[in-house]
């Protein structure tokens, strides 16, 4: 086990080194020579010193993205020892099985979030110190407590119901897991724009009346069922500007962040909106959902035999009773994270697809091509992002097309 331990801490040295080189040296976000001089240079509406920090910042959160994903895994698989000894301390303490679950799920899920809270603190002050973030360590805090109990309670709930299903249907669980994750997701959906997004921040009525007039006029023609626009105020938290539609049928929500109304003007932004609402008239949420449906079921039933194998044949060495242990499941963690992490491309291709019919859609809506390149470079400018990104970069982060694509995109429009 020992020669295990040293086997994987040098393996993510070496992956670690090989990551820090590609990420952090080489001009990465070059644009092609026959584009440099035209609207997606970043240098015709960027400062210098705003390009050098759009990079730095890119490199350092895109080499946080590969560097945290395995040191998940491989702590993940380092901790099976210790989830061993927090099963045997619930059982201790508590003598029904439902209640050793809790403390057990609350002591491995506190302890993940410890080991990783010197990232998230790291990354914290680095958005900080480039004036991209505008929270206090106040917020910090406070958003990770609630983070924890978001978390929790939502790890809880679905460790139960796959404890219970591995009991009713030790052959099938995952099918009966991805069945009941169905309804759940649908829940998730509904409930988010009205019930969590407002435990993070404060909305209200939009207070610019004819930008309100002319918004709620798109969703007319966009058949989107809203009378009321919102605007949330997240200058206290971040200079980045974004807005969005979300919710179903008449749980239907329109918002823009503050910052956006402070820094685009009125053309600009609905050209945005006009983005927002494609995603909403052309069902994307809907394809979200059937998307991640189908490729759940291909994931649950991969988690299943990875799953009864992994314990079947490791978890002696550990300690593990069987799949019904309670300290089997941040083996199931351990799998699931590599799942995530392994269909992290194919995801944001998805995501990619949408979000550039959402750009056709804008176009369709407003034919305002000049205001539509006008609103990204200043999202850029805003946001500090690079107008392009390396291709491996784009792969596993890049739920958009780049800066770059989408304003070449818009150019058709232009006059």
């Amino acid at each position: 086990m020992k020669r295990l331990y040293i086997l994987l801490v040098v393996i993510f040295g070496v992956y670690a080194v090989l990551m820090s080189v590609y990420l952090l040296h080489g001009n990465l976000f070059a644009i092609p020579k026959e584009l440099i001089g035209t609207d997606v240079d970043p240098h015709l509406f960027m400062t210098v010193d705003e390009i050098t920090k759009a990079e730095a910042l890119s490199r350092i959160h895109s080499l946080a993205f590969f560097l945290t994903s395995p040191l998940q895994i491989g702590l993940i698989l380092l901790l099976l020892g210790v989830s061993v000894k927090f099963r045997l301390l619930a059982e201790r303490l508590l003598k029904r099985p439902f209640w050793q679950m809790i403390v057990f799920v609350l002591l491995f899920s506190m302890l993940l979030d410890i080991l990783f809270l010197p990232v998230d603190y790291y990354l914290f002050r680095v958005d900080r110190s480039y004036g991209i973030s505008n929270e206090t360590i106040g917020m910090f805090w406070s958003d990770q407590a609630k983070d924890f109990a978001v978390n929790s309670i939502g790890t809880i709930v679905l460790v139960w119901m796959f404890r219970w299903l591995l009991k009713l249907s030790p052959g099938r669980w995952w099918l009966w897991f991805w069945l009941a994750s169905i309804p759940l997701i649908l829940f998730i959906t509904f409930i988010q724009p009205v019930v969590l997004d407002p435990l993070y921040n404060d909305f209200y009525p939009l207070q610019n009346q004819e930008l309100k007039k002319q918004i709620l006029s798109l969703a007319a023609q966009s058949h989107i069922p809203a009378d009321q626009v919102y605007e949330v105020n997240m200058s206290e938290r971040t200079n980045a500007i974004n807005a969005y539609v979300n919710g179903i049928g008449g749980n239907a929500r329109i918002v823009l962040w503050d910052t956006i109304l402070q820094k685009l003007q009125s053309k600009e932004i609905l050209t945005v909106m006009a983005h927002e609402m494609g995603h909403y008239v052309e069902g994307h949420i809907y394809w979200g959902i059937l998307y991640g449906v189908v490729l759940s079921f291909f994931g649950f039933w991969l988690a299943f035999h990875a799953y009864r194998t992994f314990v079947r044949r490791w978890g002696p060495l550990w300690g593990i009773r069987g799949e019904t242990d309670l300290a089997a499941l941040p083996a199931l963690l351990l799998i699931v994270t590599v799942m995530n992490f392994a269909s992290a491309p194919a995801q944001n291709a998805f995501s990619r697809v949408i979000e550039h019919r959402a750009d056709v859609y804008s176009m369709k809506l407003t034919g305002d091509g000049n205001s539509a390149i006008h609103a990204f470079q200043k999202i850029a400018k805003e946001n500090l992002s690079p107008v392009t990104q390396p291709k491996l970069v784009q792969w596993f982060r890049g739920s958009h097309p780049t800066i770059l694509e989408r304003i070449e995109y818009f150019k058709q429009f232009s006059q």
